[in-house]
C-alpha cells in the first residue's frame, strides 16, 4: 500500500469519525479495507493527531475559511481538510506542500468539480497560519 493510498483510507476513517462523532479511532468498527491501514504508521500518526488534537484542527481550518462558516463545509471535504491539518501540524514526516497536493487529489476524487479549489485555498491559508504561529514561538 503506497502513501497515497494509506492517506485515502485515513481520510476515509476520519470521515467515519466524524459521521459517528466518535473521534477515537481505536473505539471505530472500520470496514476490512479500511482496518488494515491501523498498522500503518503514517495512518496511526494521523488518527492519533485527530483523536488527541480534533478541536486545535478544527480552529485551524475555522480560522482558514474566507466568508465561509465551518458548518457548511462537505463532510466529505472537512474530513479531507481535517487529515491535512493533522498532517501539517502533528506529522513531521510529511511536508505541508505534500498534504496540501494530496487533500487537493483527494477533493478531485471524492468531491465536486469545485471542492479541489476551496481545498487548496483553505490549505493554503493554514499553511501560512501555522508558519507564521511557528515563527513567532521561535522567537
Amino acid at each position: 500500500m503506497n502513501r497515497e493510498e494509506i492517506r485515502e483510507k485515513t481520510m476515509q476513517l476520519i470521515y467515519q469519525m466524524d459521521i459517528t462523532g466518535e473521534f477515537d479511532y481505536e473505539k471505530l468498527s472500520p470496514v476490512e479495507e479500511n482496518a488494515r491501514i491501523l498498522g500503518k504508521k503514517q495512518a496511526l500518526l494521523t488518527l492519533q493527531a485527530v483523536r488527541d488534537h480534533i478541536d486545535e484542527i478544527d480552529d485551524v481550518i475555522r480560522a482558514s475559511l474566507d466568508k465561509w462558516s465551518f458548518d457548511r463545509v462537505a463532510r466529505t471535504d472537512l474530513a479531507i481538510l481535517r487529515t491535512a491539518v493533522a498532517e501539517m501540524m502533528y506529522v513531521d514526516s510529511v511536508p505541508s506542500g505534500v498534504s496540501i497536493n494530496e487533500a487537493v487529489n483527494l477533493s478531485r476524487k471524492f468531491s465536486d468539480e469545485r471542492s479541489y479549489a476551496f481545498v487548496n485555498s483553505v490549505l493554503s491559508k493554514a499553511d501560512k497560519h501555522l508558519r507564521s504561529s511557528s515563527a513567532e514561538e521561535e522567537m
